[in-house]
């Protein structure tokens, strides 16, 4: 991919991303062996895609493969199916025979050979090795991928495991691997954190939380020395569509209908036009939140609406924790929909 095109979604998605640009291939690197060591995934968006139906480092997710529990989670979590499915692993190319039987095959640069884990060390990986000891391997040379090659040569020095977890990244279920940078990103936010880091060519990005203390205005100091409050306000990402649906009965006439509200947004980063294209709100209060991010109304005024009482009238014990519940919805919502990037602030 271009730099451009690089550039461009990340500022499409700057106000959810932290992002950080490591131009040093030895700075990224460090980062993932140790972002893998620590237990997290990384999603690698790196140089041109590749052709065939395996992912060989360049749109990958990686792991460590001693971790057990991460095939589960990455079944259920990231991938979004069954929780049986085994994972690959990508191995050094000059270790490998040293981990699995390779009898007469020694190299698998396309992630198509099947074999079987040496029984000896089939407890050290255990998130690549199948029910029946067997797993499909990718082996990786200096040669063929030097930048792949010094992130497993990495974590090998770190771990005396010579190999990573990796499987296609693409998480939304139905699409392919990810093919441009915006897919990338969108992919990445779609696992809602489950995916701890991207590197996106030379960019180190983690999801951004959500601070609510922005709203309710953060003070600093101005170049003058004098204190200045900065309150961010929410706004919609783009136009939003609502629809809401009621079902009720002909047997329970004078019980109140169910309903259910959804929007779609064809301009936040998480819309997808198959998976994701309509986003169902939690309630009533959370469409009214949604109404209300139009980039004008602060969260003080937001309160008002629902807080607001006569001039004359004393505030009391009872008024003022209705003030707080209310303040604690409101934030959840606000939440809710900036991790699911309907709004920004």
């Amino acid at each position: 991919p271009k730099e451009t095109e690089i550039q461009e979604a990340i500022e499409a998605t700057r106000p959810w991303l932290e992002i950080e640009k490591i131009r040093n291939d030895v700075g990224r690197i460090q980062r993932i062996i140790d972002e893998l060591e620590a237990g997290g995934l990384v999603a690698l968006y790196n140089g041109r895609s590749e052709m065939g139906p395996r992912a060989l480092g360049h749109r990958s997710i990686l792991g460590d493969p001693r971790s057990k529990s991460l095939v589960r989670f990455i079944n259920k979590h990231v991938k979004h199916r069954e929780a049986f499915r085994p994972l690959a692993p990508s191995v050094l190319a000059e270790e490998a025979s040293k981990w699995f039987d390779l009898k007469n095959e020694n190299e698998s640069p396309y992630m198509s050979l099947t074999t079987s884990v040496l029984e000896s060390k089939r407890a050290e990986i255990p998130a690549v090795t199948h029910v029946d000891g067997s797993s499909r391997l990718q082996t990786v040379t200096k040669e063929s991928d030097p930048f792949f090659h010094a992130i497993l040569n990495g974590f090998f020095k770190k771990t005396k495991v010579p190999m990573v977890l990796n499987t296609s990244f693409n998480t939304i279920r139905g699409e392919p691997i990810v093919e441009t940078p915006m897919d990338a990103i969108r992919s990445f936010l779609n696992t809602m954190g489950g995916i701890d880091m991207l590197v996106l060519g030379d960019y180190v990005i983690r999801r951004k939380f959500a601070n609510i203390k922005a709203l309710m205005g953060e003070v600093s100091l101005d170049k003058q020395g004098q204190y200045d409050k900065l309150t961010r306000v929410p706004k919609r990402t783009g136009p939003a569509e609502f629809e809401t649906i009621f079902e009720t009965t002909e047997l329970l006439e004078e019980s109140q209908p169910k309903t259910k509200t959804r929007v779609r947004m064809p301009d936040r980063p998480m819309h997808h036009d198959e998976e994701n294209e309509w986003f169902e709100l939690i309630d009533e209060l959370e469409g009214e939140v949604l109404s209300m991010c139009s980039g004008q109304s602060t969260l003080d005024d937001m309160m008002g609406c629902f807080t607001a009482t006569p001039d004359d009238q004393p505030v009391t014990e009872k008024m003022y924790e209705d003030s707080r519940h209310i303040f604690e919805q409101i934030s959840r919502r606000l939440v809710r929909l900036y991790e699911h990037t309907l709004i920004s602030w």
